[in-house]
């Protein structure tokens, strides 16, 4: 499953939320937008990581599967 994942100047996770899925038949499409100093990458994530309920945990995986900067 690929993920957005919005980061701070500082690299910390400021937003997150999948990637490509489809909603509602007729219904527009949109997703989540960086701010000013935001960069945005889309990740491939671990089929484990697509139900993890502790935020905190999974902001850690995904610090890991960030590309360095």
């Amino acid at each position: 499953m690929k993920m957005i994942v919005i980061t701070d100047r500082a690299g910390k996770i400021v937003g997150a939320a999948h990637h490509g899925v489809e909603g509602e038949p007729g219904a527009g499409v949109g997703g989540p937008i960086a701010g000013p100093e935001q960069t945005v990458d889309v990740i491939e994530v671990p089929k484990e990581l697509e139900q993890v309920e502790d935020v905190d945990h999974l902001h850690s995986e995904l610090r890991r599967l960030l590309p360095r900067k």
